[in-house]
């Protein structure tokens, strides 16, 4: 009897070796089971599977947006420069750049000397607008900056706090989303000091902000929470135009960031394999992105 109790007991420890194992990978093949999203892209599988790991408790979904839009890859180490600088929906951050010598070509001045891009700009007075209205004291600080501003801010910035300290508030030129016309700087009335303001995100103006922005097309464009992913401390001050049709979708899904908005609708091939996409593309009215 004990010769066959020990094929048994080995039989025994290598099923629940399997079992084990099976159940450790389990996450992330159960959530890869089955119809793939949309945003699925095979030739990322095993970099998916890599940021799931590094990650692990990070929802599929997310994973599969932020691979596709080079989170994985770290910052400023595969910079792609966008063929769409002038899209609403254009992406700027540390892994995606500006043309050289990119510069908007609708700029209108307004509120006072402040610039941004026609739409933009239309937009944000609406908002301070009802803002106002309703007794908010909101006020725009910084809108548009060309390249050269953005190089003498960030050399300004790392001459004074070292480079390391400087990249995570400042962005490189090139990578500035000011460069784009389509950001801007808001605080409310006697907050001006707003790289040493930590108390904007306790504002009324800044829950109003949060609540209705995006019915006029902004989004909160570095939120608290998300350092590893867009690469800058909490910027509750910062609001980036995408277009009412954009701001509106992260709304209604939960999307925090434009990087999941863009790994999950914007990325190469994206609008070409669903309906859905297709729809979503027919409501913006600027060119998608193209880069691979």
């Amino acid at each position: 009897m004990r010769t066959k109790e020990r094929p048994m007991k080995k039989t025994a420890v290598t099923l629940l070796a399997l079992i084990l194992l099976i159940s450790a990978l389990a996450p992330f093949h159960r959530a890869g089971a089955g119809a793939k999203p949309f945003y699925y892209f095979a030739e990322n599988a095993s970099r998916y599977e890599a940021f799931q790991a590094a990650n692990p408790g990070m929802p599929y979904d997310k994973v599969l947006a932020y691979v596709n839009s080079n989170v994985d890859k770290g910052f400023y180490y595969s910079i792609i420069t966008v063929s769409n600088p002038s899209s609403l929906n254009v992406m700027v951050n540390k892994n995606f750049k500006l043309p050289d010598g990119f510069e908007p070509s609708d700029l209108v001045t307004f509120l006072g000397g402040h610039r941004m891009r026609a739409e933009a700009a239309e937009h944000l007075i609406d908002m301070r607008d009802e803002m106002l209205d309703q007794g908010y004291r909101m006020v725009v600080i910084a809108t548009y900056r060309s390249y050269g501003t953005q190089v003498n801010s960030f050399n300004n910035a790392v001459a004074r706090f070292g480079t390391a300290n400087a990249e995570v508030s400042f962005a490189r030129p090139g990578h500035s989303e000011h460069q784009t016309g389509l950001a801007a700087d808001i605080l409310h009335m006697g907050g001006f000091d707003y790289m040493q303001n930590s108390d904007f995100q306790k504002t009324r103006e800044f829950e109003w902000l949060k609540e209705n922005a995006y019915r006029y097309g902004f989004i909160l464009r570095y939120p608290d929470g998300y350092r590893d992913i867009h690469g800058f401390i909490f910027e509750p001050w910062h609001w980036r135009y995408v277009g009412v049709f954009a701001a509106t979708l992260m709304h209604d899904e939960g999307i925090d960031l434009l990087e999941e908005y863009y790994g999950k609708y914007l990325s190469t091939g994206a609008f070409r394999r669903t309906r859905e996409g297709s729809r979503a593309a027919s409501a913006i009215r600027t060119p998608l992105p193209v880069e691979n």
